[in-house]
Order: C-alpha cells, then structure tokens, then sequence
C-alpha cells in the first residue's frame, strides 16, 4: 500500500509538472508614466521577462523548457541555452511593437535536488523594449537594433 500511494504522489508531481511547462515569458506594458529610457527619443513599450527551466538526472536532461514559448516544455532535450532565452526575450519584446531593447540582464542557476542524481537548471533574461517616440503604436518600422 505504502509504495502505491508513493508512486501516485510521484505520477501527480510528474503530471503537474509537464502540464505546467518550463518555460515562462511575463512582459508589462504598464509604467506609470515613468520614463526608464536612456533617452528622450526612445519611449519604452514593455518590460520583459523569461525564465526557462530544465530538469536533469545524472547530468542528462529529463523536463527542460521549450524555445517553442511560454508554458512549453521538450522532454530529453537539452534545450536550457542562453541563446534560446535571449531569443524568446527579443521576440516578445518585437511581438509588442519594440524596435529595441535596452538593458538586458541574464542570470543563471543551478541546484541539486534529491540528493546528488537530479539537478535543477534556470537561466533568466530580462529588458525594457522601446521605439522612437514620434513612431505611432500601430506603424512598421525597420528594425535598427534587433534581428
């Protein structure tokens, strides 16, 4: 009975866990009229924050975050890259209308769980998007500061 019971409460962790995803991408577009530009040409449009997340046994991916977006995961893929981070922050930040995006900020982390056959992976990116002041919200631009 009492190896049932663990290995359900193992599945329902499991299942929480893959339904929730590894990934994460948060942006605001809120800033209460506070200018967090370098300059006065440039008038912010959102800040943005992704956090991607891997699970490893034995050094070997088992549940990492997907560069597919936020609140995906892949499964035995080492997708946990500084690259795919950077690259979901300037595409959110693009997909709100910036032209630009100005102190980006990565973190990452690691901690061992469960002693030491499992890991925990993170690594977190930040920045502000802007675009020209005198650019209406709606208008195309050419991109001058990000692929």
């Amino acid at each position: 009975m009492k190896k049932s019971l663990v290995s359900l409460f193992a599945a329902a962790v499991a299942g929480v866990v893959l339904m929730s995803g590894c990934t994460t991408v948060e942006s605001t577009q809120k800033f209460n009229a506070v200018n967090v530009c370098n300059t006065s040409s440039e008038r912010p449009v959102c800040q943005t924050h992704v956090v991607m997340t891997g699970y490893y046994f034995l050094g070997l991916p088992t549940l990492v975050g997907s560069a597919a977006g936020d609140g995906k995961a892949s499964i035995f893929q080492n997708t946990l890259t500084t690259e795919n981070v950077v690259s979901l922050l300037t595409r959110e930040v693009k997909a709100k209308g910036a032209t630009r995006l100005l102190n980006v900020q990565v973190q990452s982390s690691s901690q061992s769980m469960l002693l030491p056959f499992f890991s925990e992976r993170s690594i977190q990116a930040s920045g502000t998007g802007v675009r020209p002041a005198g650019l209406p919200a709606g208008a195309t631009v050419n991109s001058y500061g990000m692929p």
